[in-house]
């Protein structure tokens, strides 16, 4: 009798996916999160965090993705996004993206080796001056809000 080898990750038998939602529709956005394998802090290396964003928000993706919202952590990436043309679906291009973002990990992974070296946001990153913290939050509370990035090096 042959050897039945078992699966080493648990199977999902029942799909994340929404019956009956068109997933190619021009009309609607979708929440999605994309989460690193075994959430590693993968993306608080900020050379792979530019990387990623900088794929995102290029002309190439945005072609065929509508991208409303963003924001990336250390460990994941949520998107507010939709298709542009009706005959896109949103899980391919979504795949798409995540096999280039890979693409985009592999290298910066073989970087890494060669230099010894990785950009951390508390090494590049340059807090906000209190005082201008307190005026945002003023602005905030007025519904006159704007944002103010920090700063990279």
């Amino acid at each position: 009798m042959p050897q039945i080898l078992a699966f080493p990750y648990p199977r999902r038998y029942n799909s994340l996916r929404l019956l009956g939602y068109g997933y190619d529709s021009i009309f609607q956005l979708c929440a999605i999160t994309l989460v690193s394998d075994l959430r590693r802090p993968l993306f608080a290396d900020v050379s792979l965090a530019k990387g990623i964003l900088t794929s995102l928000l290029s002309d190439q993706t945005l072609k065929y993705m509508r991208v409303r919202a963003f924001t990336l952590m250390p460990d994941h990436l949520h998107l507010l996004a939709g298709v542009r043309l009706p005959e896109s679906d949103l899980p391919t291009l979504l795949g798409g993206f995540k096999s280039y973002t890979t693409q985009l990990y592999w290298k910066r992974g073989r970087e890494v080796m060669e230099s010894l070296k990785i950009y951390l946001p508390s090494e590049l990153v340059e807090k906000t001056d209190p005082n201008d913290a307190k005026q945002l939050l003023a602005a905030v509370m007025e519904w006159r809000a704007t944002l103010r990035p920090e700063r990279l090096n």
